[in-house]
């Protein structure tokens, strides 16, 4: 992405920070630091972080030794400081909060921010106040460009390739840990950079919402569900079929009918101006109307981007209004216990007047 883009970026959270009395940010979150200067670095062990004074000067990079060469050809910002393994990160980050006069000041924080970090924040300078800013992160981030969301659809397309090899790859005999391997094989043909979750269940491992990728083998007349994740520059997809091998029972196919129907019409009802609510509602509504609300134990869906767990979640209670350029998930499901689960699972965006679906991939029932 250019330069540009990651300035307007700062600049907003600036005016947001602004606004609520926030005199600077510490981002230590990897998803965070990359949407904010493109830097790809975990921040768990050794202390990594972008400090962004709200009024003047800035951004400034705080990284360990052994990443500072990385982090000078990712990022635009000039101002990068590192620390060697020898030495305590808390003596650099005080010196970075001195030099910007912060040491009584109120510090926007991340909810994950590890607590360790937060007491050397606290410790370095006793007066300084830390707020949880992670409502603002998450307000900027859920509004993805033009760019995030053709990224997205790539990320789609390259977990569609996997999980059409998976199909492909399923017959009697073959195990759930080998189908799964196949998936991710094929994701990384296809340029995915990361692949956190690639769950494949048989029989009735599937009316496990997250079950275990098991040495379980396929068997004639099994039900095979695949939940799949995988990362390109970035940014998340997360697709979820269900197919059936060598036939299917009339409950299956009415299970799988009534999901498929809830997830269109939870789909067809995306648009700007609504609730995230009512998505989930008209999902919930037509599988409770069928008889199995009870069997439908998650949300509709969740939002989508450098995570794959991010704002706005598509789920009862949720207020939050939609508005273009929000991506997310649409994945209702029904699971009855000890015998069999059905998931169908896309990505999408919401456009200017309604939405534009991310992922291609086929979801009519599929018997192999």
């Amino acid at each position: 992405m250019k330069t540009e883009i990651f300035a307007t970026r700062i600049k907003n959270l600036r005016e947001l920070g602004r606004k609520a009395g926030i005199n600077a940010f510490l981002i230590t979150t990897k998803e965070n630091m990359r949407y904010f200067t493109n830097l790809s670095i975990l921040s768990i062990e050794r202390f990594a972080a972008v400090m962004i004074p709200v009024d003047k000067g800035g951004p400034v990079v705080i990284v360990p030794k052994l990443e500072e060469e990385k982090a000078r050809k990712q990022t635009a910002i000039n101002d990068i400081r590192s620390y060697s393994d020898s030495e305590n990160p808390a003596i650099l980050l005080k010196k970075v909060i001195g030099d910007f006069n912060l040491e009584k000041a109120v510090f926007g924080v991340e909810a994950a921010l590890p607590f360790k970090f937060y007491k050397m924040l606290l410790d370095v300078s006793p007066s300084i106040r830390a707020e949880d800013a992670s409502a603002f992160l998450g307000q900027l981030r859920s509004i993805k460009s033009d760019e995030e969301i053709r990224t997205m659809k790539k990320a789609a397309d390259i977990v569609a390739a996997g999980i059409r090899a998976g199909i492909e790859f399923i017959k009697p005999g073959v195990s759930e840990l080998a189908i799964s391997s196949k998936i991710e094989q094929t994701i990384k043909e296809h340029g995915g950079e990361n692949v956190p979750f690639c769950i494949v269940l048989s029989g009735k491992n599937t009316a496990l919402p997250h079950g275990e990728t098991s040495l379980r083998k396929v068997s004639a007349k099994d039900v095979v569900l695949m939940d799949v994740g995988a990362v390109y520059n970035g940014y998340y997809a997360d697709l979820t079929r269900t197919v059936f091998v060598g036939g299917a029972t009339e409950k299956q196919r009415e299970i799988y009918r009534v999901v498929a129907e809830a997830q269109e019409a939870a789909i067809k009802a995306a648009k700007p101006n609504i609730r995230a609510e009512e998505i989930d509602y008209v999902a919930r509504k037509i599988i409770g109307d069928a008889g199995y609300g009870e069997y439908f134990t998650h949300r509709t869906g969740h939002g989508l981007g450098l995570e794959v767990h991010e704002e706005p979640y598509i789920v009862q209670g949720n207020k939050t209004i939609l508005k273009p350029g929000m991506t997310f998930t649409i994945e209702p499901g029904i699971y009855l216990p000890g015998k069999f689960g059905v998931r169908i699972e896309d990505n999408l965006a919401v456009t200017e007047k309604a939405f534009r679906l991310l992922s291609n991939l086929e979801k009519e029932m599929l018997i192999i």
